[in-house]
């Protein structure tokens, strides 16, 4: 919800806070200001009953910190490939003054509205409509570039070969995949976990329940074991938000590529 906020880094940090305070508020009101739990000042639950619903939260929770290191890794892998393409592109580019006319322009381009656009103002969770233009662009000057190549250079020419064109064409196409991981792991990161976190807030406010009602006969008891639960999972849920979206948070991967303009 905060990561709405641009440059809103520690939002998650606060929006764990908040949501793990108010589960076990609404826990702590459920225990004790309804009567559906008297019964248990009498006949209490043994407290190893604590552990089955912290034990399933506890196994959402790994499955969640998993794909969040996932996504990073994946998010740093696209990142290296999409400059490793640009960087080669460009190379050839400057191999021969027709090649720089054909795809040095595009190739400008492309960064530009990477860094302001996309990754800058987007974060990578829409796509704009410029850089699939100037990838089309990019695929037609390689096939025209391709269609007019020579077979082999000869002394003095300055056409491009089939096997330079070839390489062009390869780049291109290793620079769109690039970019469709990296766009595909800013939207699920953004949108895809909601469904997962909502499981999750139940089942930690079915674990704060549990806690208040196995200490239902000693209040003072039950609210600092639910004060001790809450800030556990305050904690867990932080590091969690703060890595599950890899471009945005308290350590997001940013490009660097300057050196390519």
């Amino acid at each position: 919800m905060l990561y709405s906020l641009p440059n809103f880094a520690l939002g998650p940090i606060l929006l764990a806070v908040f949501v793990s305070t108010t589960l076990g508020v609404a826990a702590y009101i459920i225990v004790f200001k309804i009567r559906l739990f008297d019964h248990l000042i009498n006949k209490p639950l043994v407290p190893p009953f604590i552990v089955i619903p912290i034990s399933v939260l506890a196994l959402l929770l790994a499955f969640m910190a998993s794909s969040a290191w996932q996504n990073r890794t994946t998010a740093i892998s696209a990142l290296q490939s999409e400059a490793i393409a640009l960087n080669r592109l460009g190379i050839i580019a400057a191999t021969s003054p027709a090649l720089a006319r054909e795809l040095k322009g595009d190739l400008s381009s492309y960064i530009h509205l990477l860094e302001r656009g996309e990754w800058g103002n987007a974060y990578n969770m829409r796509r704009q409509q410029e850089v699939d233009q100037i990838l089309s662009n990019l695929y037609k000057r390689a096939w025209m570039i391709d269609a007019g190549a020579c077979t082999a250079q000869e002394a003095g020419s300055q056409c491009t070969t089939k096997a330079m064109a070839a390489e062009i064409l390869t780049e291109i196409k290793q620079l769109e995949a690039a970019r469709e991981q990296r766009l595909s792991i800013g939207r699920q990161s953004n949108l895809s976990h909601g469904k997962k976190w909502a499981i999750i807030y139940l089942l930690t406010l079915v674990s704060n329940i549990t806690i208040g009602a196995v200490h239902r006969a000693y209040r003072q008891t039950a609210i600092t074991a639910i004060v001790l639960w809450c800030l556990c999972t305050a904690l867990v849920f932080s590091m969690i938000k703060l890595y599950i979206h890899p471009y945005k948070g308290f350590d997001p991967i940013t490009p660097d590529l300057s050196r390519l303009s």
